[in-house]
C-alpha cells in the first residue's frame, strides 16, 4: 500500500510536468507571508467578518503554513499558536489543549458542522492536505456555536474549487506527497478540480502509512503504527454570482491504528489496543446567497449526515504473579457505531453604520449504537500451554443512547465610528439525552437505571459581550465577557465497561458544565512589528471528570461533577519584519488550573511554554528557511494522580523552494525539507495521556527528517 501511494504520486507528478499550457501563476501566499492577518475574513461569528473588527482571540493557520510545516495531523499544525498544546495518546491519536481545556471542551467543526462521535480520534480522521485553513477561537464560544465550546474550538475549512460562475471551463489538479523518518510515514494525495459555466468540482484521494514511532532514546513506541486511506469530493453550482449550491462528501478509513496511551493504558505488553478499522462517511449539502438585498447580507442553509464505524481489537495479557508468563489472554473485539445528522439555518442583516445582525438555529441528532462485542479468553498454565478457551458470541452488551440538541442564536456586530467595535451574542440551547432499557452485560450496572433517569433534558442560555477600542492607528484594547455551557455527552453519561478489576460506571445524574469567562487584551501593530498580550480567567462549575469510587465491591471510576474550578492564563506574542517577507517571532503562554473545592491543581494543565524563531524568505518568494525552538518548562504544580515532568527544548528547522518562482513557465511546485526535534531530545510531555493521570510514561517522537512536495496546475492555481 505504501509503495503504491508513492508510485502514484510520483507518476502523477511527472504527468503534471508534461501537461501543456497549465503553468502556475504567481501566488502571494498572503496569510503565510504576512505578520498581520487583520484583513482575513473569518466565520467565527457565523458570518464572514474581518478579524480586525472582532474583540475575540482567533488564530488562523493557512493552507500554505500546513504545506510548508508538513504536520502528521492537523493538531501539529497548531503548535505555533499561543495557548495551544498538543495532547498525545501515542501514534496517530492526538488532540489540542486550548487554554488548559481539551477534547470535548474544545470541539472540532468541519466547515461549520460539528464533528460528532470522534472524541480522541477526531483529528486523526482529517488529512492535513484537505484543509484550506483552520480558524481557532480561544476562549468560550458557546454563544456562537453551542454546547461544548468551553475552552475554545477549531473550525476546519476544507478545500474547494474556485467558483465557476461566468468563467470558461478549465480543469487542473494538485499533487501532494511526503515522508517522515521518525515512523517511516509515507503519504500522498491527488486532486482533480475544474470550474466554468457555473459549475465547480474538486475530487481528492489520499493515503498515509506509518510504522512505529521512534522516541528520543532510539526505542520504538510499540503499537503506534497506522494505515489510512480517504476519498472526498466537493461539487458546486452557482446560478448567479452571489449564489452557490454545494454537495460534498468523504470516506475516510484508518486501519491498524495502534493506541499505546489513554484507554487501555498501561499499554504493551499488558494491553495492545488497535482501531481496526476506524471509518467515517459524511455527506453535506449547503446553499448560500450573499448580498440578497440592501437589508439582507446573506442567507445560508446546511444539512449534514455522518456515520462513524469503529472496530476496536484489543488483547489484554494477565500474567502469573511476579512473572511475565501469560496466564490469560483476553481478546475482546468491539464495534462502536455513531451515526448523526443535523442542519443549520442563518440570516445576516445589514444595519446602519455598517452594523450587522446574524440570527439562526442549529439542530443535531446523534445515535450512539450500543457497543457490540465478540470475546475470546485463552487460559494458559505456567508452562505456556493453553488449557482452556472461553468464547462468547458477537452480541450487543450496551443499550443504544440518543442525543438531540437544538440551538437558537442572535449575534450583533456594532461599529461606533472608527474607534470602537462591539460584539453581542445570545443563544438558547435545549439538549435531550436518553438511553434504552437494555441490554446490560454487567448486571450491577442495570440496577443504576430507573424510569426517572433514563432520559434527561438540559436548557442553557449563553452570552458574549466583546468590545474593541482602537486607541490609535497602531494600538488597540479588547475586553471580552462570556459564559459557556457543555451539555452531558452520551459517553460521559451512559458509557460503561470493565476497567482492570473494576468498572467505568455510568452516571445518568451527571449535570451540565457551566462557566463564566473574561479576557483583557492589548495589541500593537505598526505594520513592521505586531505584539499582543492577553490575560484571561475561566470560572467553571460542575466540571465533570473521572473520580475513583467503590462499585460492586471493586475499585472503579465514574464521571462526576466536582463543583468549582478556575483556569487562569496569560498569552504573549511578538512578530517583527525583517525585510519584505521575513520575520522573527516570539510567543508563549502560561496556564494555571485549580479545583476550588479541594485546592488541588487540575490535571492535564500544560507547563509554561515559549516559542522563539526566525523565518527568512527572499523578497521574490523563491525559497524560505525557518528555525525555531519550543521551550517547555518543568511542571511541578500537579494533580494528585499525576507525576512531575522536567523541562525540555525542541529545535526544528524547515526549508523550501518555490520552483515556479525560480524557473520560468514551471508548474506551481513547492519542495520542502525539514527536521523536527533536531537534537533527538528524549522527553515526555506533561499532558501525554495515561491511566491514571499521566502515570503511563511513553516518550514523544525523536528526531525526524521530513520531506514533502506540492504541485498545482491549471484550475488548481488560484
Amino acid at each position: 500500500m505504501r509503495k503504491s501511494i508513492f508510485l502514484f504520486a510520483t507518476f502523477s507528478f511527472l504527468i503534471a510536468f508534461q501537461t501543456p499550457n497549465l503553468y502556475a501563476q504567481r501566488n502571494s501566499d498572503s496569510i503565510r507571508l504576512s505578520i498581520d492577518i487583520d484583513e482575513v475574513l473569518v466565520s467565527a461569528t457565523r458570518s464572514e467578518t474581518p478579524i480586525a473588527d472582532l474583540p475575540l482571540t482567533i488564530g488562523i493557520i493557512s493552507k500554505s503554513q500546513i504545506e510548508e510545516e508538513m504536520p502528521m495531523t492537523p493538531v501539529e499544525a497548531l503548535k505555533y499558536e499561543p495557548g495551544i498544546v498538543r495532547q498525545s495518546d501515542g501514534g496517530l491519536v492526538s488532540t489540542p489543549i486550548i487554554r488548559g481545556l481539551s477534547r470535548e471542551r474544545a470541539p472540532v467543526l468541519i466547515d461549520g458542522n460539528p464533528f460528532v462521535g470522534g472524541r480522541i480520534r477526531t483529528f486523526s480522521l482529517i488529512d492535513p492536505f484537505q484543509i484550506e485553513r483552520m480558524e481557532v477561537v480561544k476562549g468560550p464560544a458557546s454563544a456562537f456555536w453551542g454546547s461544548d465550546a468551553v475552552g475554545g474550538l477549531v473550525n476546519i475549512i476544507t478545500r474547494k474549487a474556485e467558483s465557476g460562475y461566468n468563467k470558461d471551463f478549465k480543469i487542473g489538479g494538485s499533487l501532494y506527497g511526503g515522508f517522515q523518518s521518525v515512523n517511516n510515514h509515507l503519504r500522498g494525495r491527488a486532486e482533480l478540480e475544474g470550474r466554468g459555466n457555473g459549475i465547480d468540482f474538486l475530487i481528492g484521494v489520499g493515503g498515509r502509512n506509518a510504522d512505529n514511532i521512534t522516541d528520543g532514546n532510539g526505542d520504538e513506541i510499540s503499537n503506534s503504527q497506522f494505515e489510512s486511506t480517504n476519498v472526498d469530493f466537493n461539487l458546486g453550482f452557482s446560478p448567479q454570482e452571489n449564489q452557490r449550491l454545494e454537495i460534498s462528501g468523504k470516506y475516510f478509513k484508518n486501519d491498524n491504528v495502534g493506541f499505546p496511551g489513554g484507554l487501555g493504558a498501561p499499554g504493551p505488553p499488558r494491553i495492545i489496543r488497535r482501531f481496526a478499522p476506524d471509518e467515517q462517511r459524511a455527506l453535506n449539502v449547503s446553499y448560500d446567497i450573499k448580498e440578497v438585498s440592501d437589508k439582507i447580507a446573506s442567507v445560508g442553509v446546511r444539512l449534514f449526515y455522518k456515520k462513524q464505524n469503529l472496530h476496536i481489537d484489543q488483547f489484554t495479557n494477565v500474567f502469573f504473579p511476579m512473572t511475565m508468563n501469560v496466564n490469560r489472554e483476553i481478546h475482546p473485539m468491539l464495534d462502536v457505531d455513531v451515526p448523526n445528522f443535523g442542519g443549520k439555518f442563518f440570516m445576516s442583516f445589514n444595519q446602519k453604520k455598517k452594523a450587522k445582525l446574524t440570527v439562526g438555529l442549529d439542530y443535531i441528532n446523534e445515535h450512539r449504537i450500543g457497543t457490540h462485542r465478540d470475546l475470546t479468553i485463552k487460559i494458559m498454565n505456567p508452562m505456556g500451554v493453553q488449557v482452556n478457551e472461553i468464547n462468547r458470541p458477537f452480541t450487543q452488551i450496551q443499550p443504544d443512547s440518543y442525543y438531540k440538541g437544538l440551538g437558537i442564536f442572535a449575534i450583533e456586530e456594532l461599529h461606533f465610528g472608527d474607534k470602537l467595535d462591539a460584539l453581542i451574542a445570545v443563544r438558547f440551547d435545549n439538549v435531550n439525552t436518553s438511553i434504552e432499557d437494555g441490554p446490560f452485560d454487567i448486571p450491577a450496572i442495570a440496577e443504576i437505571y430507573n424510569n426517572d433517569n433514563r432520559e434527561d433534558t438540559d436548557n442553557a442560555f449563553s452570552g458574549n459581550l466583546g468590545i474593541k477600542y482602537k486607541a490609535t492607528e497602531t494600538f488597540s484594547l479588547t475586553a471580552n465577557l462570556a459564559n459557556s455551557f457543555r451539555g452531558t455527552d452520551l459517553f460521559s453519561k451512559y458509557h460503561f465497561t470493565a476497567v482492570g478489576a473494576g468498572f467505568l460506571v455510568p452516571n445518568p445524574n451527571l449535570d451540565p458544565e457551566r462557566g463564566v469567562f473574561y479576557e483583557l487584551g492589548a495589541k500593537f501593530n505598526n505594520k513592521k512589528v505586531v505584539a499582543g498580550l492577553n490575560f484571561y480567567q475561566n470560572k467553571l462549575t460542575d466540571l465533570f471528570v473521572r473520580q475513583s469510587l467503590m462499585f460492586d465491591g471493586s475499585p472503579s471510576i465514574q464521571f462526576q461533577n466536582i463543583g468549582e474550578a478556575t483556569i487562569t492564563g496569560l498569552e504573549w506574542s511578538v512578530k517583527a519584519k525583517l525585510g519584505t517577507l521575513s520575520q522573527v517571532f516570539f510567543s508563549g503562554s502560561y496556564v494555571k488550573g485549580e479545583n476550588d473545592i479541594t485546592g488541588n491543581p487540575l490535571s492535564e494543565i500544560p507547563a509554561l511554554q515559549n516559542i522563539l524563531g526566525i523565518h527568512f524568505r527572499d523578497r521574490d518568494n523563491r525559497f524560505f528557511v525557518q528555525a525555531d525552538a519550543i521551550m517547555v518548562g518543568e511542571q511541578t504544580d500537579i494533580a494528585p494522580n499525576e507525576q512531575e515532568t522536567p523541562s525540555y527544548t525542541l529545535i526544528s528547522i524547515n526549508a523550501g523552494l518555490n520552483l515556479h518562482e525560480l524557473i520560468n513557465n514551471f508548474p506551481y511546485t513547492k519542495l520542502m525539507i525539514g527536521a523536527t526535534n533536531l537534537t533527538d531530545k528524549a522527553y515526555r510531555s506533561h499532558v501525554s495521556r495515561g491511566a491514571p493521570g499521566n502515570q503511563n510514561v511513553f516518550l514523544e517522537a525523536g528526531r525526524s527528517i521530513n520531506i514533502g512536495f506540492v504541485t498545482r496546475f491549471g484550475a488548481a492555481v488560484h
